[in-house]
Formats: structure tokens, C-alpha cells, sequence
């Protein structure tokens, strides 16, 4: 009983939507079938098909290689004998892990304060501070009119 699969083919270095054409697996080939036209069959033997993610697959057929995308990626890899996503080539074991200590002390090292409150530094610059005597001089001076006239 043979399976086809129908799907988009991609050689190496194309780009874009590919070329429409599907996929015949029997017991002892693989053909690929573009329209009416076979492009291409292979043994068993010489076909290698390894997912490369998003629902796509790198195929190696008897040393051709070209990526398929087939409609419906999950019973495409079901049929091969293929896991849908590539595998991890780390465990999660093996993974370096974040070390957060370490992060910490260089975030807090490299802090710097904005001012140093044991410095004697003026607070406010020098014309801050001028404006700052002659707006409320200027406010006293009208205060005391006011209490004058009232």
C-alpha cells in the first residue's frame, strides 16, 4: 500500500514557496511527483529524512538533497518513521547554567550613586540658587505690602 504526501520542495539555496509536488512512499521506494511528471525514485536504502523544524524536513535521496514542507507535517513524519521537531543536540543537563549570583554582584558593582551624600558638593547650582532667593524675596515683599494695606 503506498502514501503520498503533498507539499512544498525546496533545493539547497532556494528560496521562496518552492515547487508543488508530492511524495510517494511504498515498501520499497520513494517517489517524487511533481504534477503528472515523476522527477525522481530511490530506494529505501539511499533516503535519509531528518526534520529541521517548523514542520519541515531535510531529505537526503540518494545523495540529492532537498527540504520538503509537506500540508500536514505531523502524518508526513507519523509515515517516515521521523520525529516532527529536530532533537536537541544539548540534554537539559548538560546546558551551562545562568549563574545569577554572579550576575547580581556585577550589576551592583557597577552602580554608581548619582551623589555621594557624605560629599560637600552644593545641592542646587549657583544660579538655582540665586533665582530661587529672589523669587521668594520678591514674595515676602508682597506679602508684607498686602498685610500693609489691609
Amino acid at each position: 500500500m503506498s502514501q503520498v504526501f503533498s507539499g512544498m520542495v525546496l533545493l539547497p539555496g532556494e528560496t521562496g514557496d518552492g515547487l508543488s509536488a508530492s511524495f510517494e512512499k511504498d515498501e520499497a521506494f520513494f517517489r517524487l511527483i511533481a504534477g503528472e511528471d515523476e522527477l525522481g525514485s530511490w530506494d529505501w536504502d539511499t533516503c535519509d529524512i531528518s526534520p529541521s523544524g517548523k514542520g519541515t524536513f531535510e531529505m537526503d535521496l540518494g545523495g540529492e538533497n532537498l527540504t520538503f514542507t509537506p500540508s500536514s507535517p505531523s502524518a508526513f513524519a507519523e509515515a517516515m518513521s521521523v520525529p516532527l521537531a529536530p532533537a536537541h543536540p544539548e540534554e537539559e543537563s548538560e546546558r551551562p547554567k545562568f549563574d545569577y549570583d554572579a550576575a547580581i554582584d556585577e550589576v551592583i558593582a557597577n552602580i554608581k550613586p548619582i551623589r555621594n551624600p557624605n560629599d560637600d558638593d552644593e545641592i542646587l547650582s549657583k544660579p538655582m540658587l540665586v533665582g530661587i532667593v529672589g523669587v521668594s524675596t520678591a514674595l515676602m515683599a508682597g506679602l508684607v505690602t498686602v498685610s500693609m494695606v489691609l
